[in-house]
């Protein structure tokens, strides 16, 4: 995953002596690329006034980079993506499976179960940094899973998205408290608000930076999905709704977490103001372009962190196309079973909740005998009482741990 936001007004894409060209005139700035040298594979336009040539279009198509316009609240408006290798009997078979109704629940039921266990791995890894209450909350996600995996709900599709829902909600609480630590100031209390069921309409920066990123993701999902032969608009888990994309919505289950924990890291930075974000009149939040920018790249980062997946290292870009990929094998019936697999993640960071308490308690004595400059010391210790995430220094990190 790379790709280009373009944002602002007055910016155009063109074509001039064989070279992609997009330009701004505000900020005056220029970018170029020679056929079959691009690095992005997708171009992410949010703004209101500017243009695209033809020419530029097929360019795009040649390249086999989609396009995407973003709305004012961060979500896809429409996506111009390359031809597809349409296959007529994949889709009749992606509908065979969708009305019979034993399969669906069963590809409904390895998404919600890829997503419940990459959702608490991802807690469990946020658990060595933050004081979070694993026990708690793996216990009443586990509790709740319990209840899912009778035989009276995995096979109804409304009873798999209650409880569904519900594991959402409560992972929600738990990334709640963390949102808390790193960014007080923004006020993330739920991912819904009173007037809107659904999240789509941000009431607060966090809730506005997930929106964004999960757009992201949309908008690589789409990619694949074009890439396989998938129809977009019938999916497994969501119902089949007007203007909606629910196998996006399914698919995008498989890493939302990742979405989150970009956010997480980019609040971590504490660069982030509410000057960094718009009150539109409806009192509704969006992104400023450089915020976006900054967003995107905590997002491309982590697609592109390599796992061990099948035996190699893989980047979770890759395997995403991968499910998709072993997702459109089950429904043409060349494999007989289907599971999402997603590895987890491992954060590694050097300031984990042994060592900062550590830090906090060290007198003065043990500092000496350390050999820690007081300074150094002190900074610390004020960061780690105000919640602020900092890295440790290396040699002050061996010196803790010797």
């Amino acid at each position: 995953m790379n790709p280009l936001l373009i944002s602002g007004f007055g910016t155009s894409i063109n074509v001039d002596k064989r070279k992609l060209i997009v330009t701004n005139r505000l900020d005056k700035t220029r970018l170029e690329f020679y056929p079959h040298k691009i690095n992005h594979d997708s171009i992410i336009i949010d703004g209101h006034t500017g243009n695209i040539s033809f020419e530029s279009m097929r360019w795009l198509m040649k390249h086999n980079i989609h396009l995407t316009l973003l709305n004012w609240d961060g979500n896809i408006l429409a996506s111009t993506l390359p031809d597809q290798t349409i296959s007529g009997k994949l889709r009749l078979e992606q509908y065979k499976k969708h009305l019979d109704y034993p399969i669906r629940c069963n590809i409904a039921n390895q998404l919600v179960k890829s997503k419940v266990d990459s959702s608490l791995n991802l807690l469990s890894e946020l658990a060595k940094f933050y004081p979070l209450d694993m026990k708690k909350y793996q216990g009443r996600i586990e509790s709740e899973f319990s209840y899912y995996s009778t035989p009276q709900t995995i096979h109804k599709i409304p009873e798999i998205m209650r409880h569904e829902a519900i594991m959402a909600k409560i992972y929600f609480e738990a990334i709640r408290d963390i949102f808390a630590k790193v960014a007080p100031q923004f006020s993330f209390e739920t991912r819904s608000s009173v007037d809107h069921k659904r999240a789509d309409h941000a009431s607060d920066e966090i809730n506005a930076l997930l929106n964004y990123g999960y757009s992201i993701l949309s908008s690589e999902i789409r990619k694949f999905l074009n890439s396989v032969g998938l129809d977009s608009q019938i999916g497994f888990l969501h119902e089949t709704l007007l203007s909606r994309t629910p196998l996006v919505y399914d698919l995008q289950e498989l890493f939302r977490w990742l979405v989150d924990l970009s956010v997480i890291q980019l609040l971590e930075e504490n660069k982030l103001k509410k000057s960094d974000f718009i009150l539109t009149e409806n009192y509704h939040i969006r992104l400023k372009p450089n915020t976006a920018k900054l967003l995107i790249e905590k997002i491309n980062s982590n697609f592109n962190t390599k796992v061990p997946y099948k035996k190699r290292n893989f980047a979770y870009q890759n395997i995403l196309y991968d499910n998709i990929s072993q997702l459109s094998q089950y429904v043409s019936n060349k494999k007989k079973t289907i599971e999402f697999v997603v590895p987890h993640i491992t954060i590694n960071r050097n300031d984990d909740l042994e060592i900062r308490e550590k830090i906090l308690s060290m007198s003065p004595e043990e500092r000496k005998r350390l050999g820690i400059n007081k300074s150094t010391l002190w900074y610390m210790k004020k960061n780690f009482a105000d919640s602020k995430t900092r890295k440790i220094y290396s040699k002050v990190s061996e010196k803790l741990y010797s």
